[in-house]
């Protein structure tokens, strides 16, 4: 006879809420997991696109569950800068009540969802009331608390148009730097004349063929050929009051055959 038939009612449900707690205890070990493999950028090193065809691969999750639990992970972890700074999850207190055990990946999509509208220092209130109620009240609770936050603020004006400077923004993902920029129409056709002539087609050769690379490869790579034309310039600024300077030593024929270990000066 299978131990549940031996349970009272009150027993058997408590079990089911105890283990389904567990369940998500481990989804949060989890996406600790998957953020940490995202900070290393393990996708690369694995020969990978992005990580969440890892994860497809890896755990057969379709593409739409790899991209939530990515996506999850991201909001739930702390962040580690390039210097070693520990920074505080995007959403901390979802983090512990997910780290409880308290919040299904449901909640936490949903919970993301209504502070894009709400500043951070409510989220313990809808943490909170996320712990008592399904994921679809809680969206309508968000919408009332922001409808009640902002319901007395002035009303709109027509927007002042924005100044149209220069904008720039890096970030790491997958070990790679994605770039986002946009130029005001002078410095953008200047950056243009500067990339054009390094992204055309190199000639065809008897011995190479053609050029086949795309133009986002082509410009891509005219980008970087540009980024070495400027290190090697003599008006670059200087950082700091000292030149930029990366030493390396190694053994010469590791690296006449680009393999092999190289150390920092320090």
């Amino acid at each position: 006879m299978s131990e549940t038939r031996l349970l009272s009612t009150d027993e058997l449900l408590s079990s089911v809420v105890a283990e389904v707690m567990e369940i998500r205890v481990r989804e949060s070990a989890v996406m600790q997991k998957i953020a940490e493999l995202d900070r290393r950028g393990a996708a690369s090193e694995l020969g990978y696109k992005n990580l969440v065809q890892v994860l497809r691969h890896a755990v057969r999750w379709d593409a739409n569950t790899a991209k939530k639990w990515v996506a999850h992970a991201g909001l739930l972890s702390r962040e580690i800068t390039p210097t070693g700074s520990e920074l505080d999850a995007e959403l901390p207190v979802t983090a512990e009540a997910v780290a409880e055990g308290a919040l299904s990946l449901e909640h936490v999509a949903v919970v993301a969802q209504v502070m894009q509208d709400l500043p951070a220092e409510v989220e313990g209130l809808v943490v909170d009331y996320a712990r008592d109620y399904e994921p679809m009240a809680v969206r309508k609770f968000g919408k009332d608390l922001a409808y009640g936050l902002y319901q007395n603020d002035p009303e709109p004006r027509d927007a002042e148009p924005s100044r149209q400077g220069n904008e720039h923004v890096m970030r790491w993902e997958d070990g790679r730097l994605v770039i986002r920029a946009k130029l005001d129409a002078v410095t953008g056709a200047k950056y243009e004349a500067l990339l054009d002539p390094l992204a055309k087609p190199r000639p065809d050769t008897a011995e190479e063929g053609p050029d086949l690379r795309s133009r986002a490869e082509r410009e891509g790579d005219a980008l970087a050929e540009l980024v070495d034309l400027m290190l090697r310039a003599d008006q670059l600024p200087e950082h700091g009051g000292e030149p930029v300077t990366l030493t390396l030593t190694m053994r010469y024929d590791d690296l006449a055959n680009q393999v092999g270990q190289a150390t920092l000066d320090n």
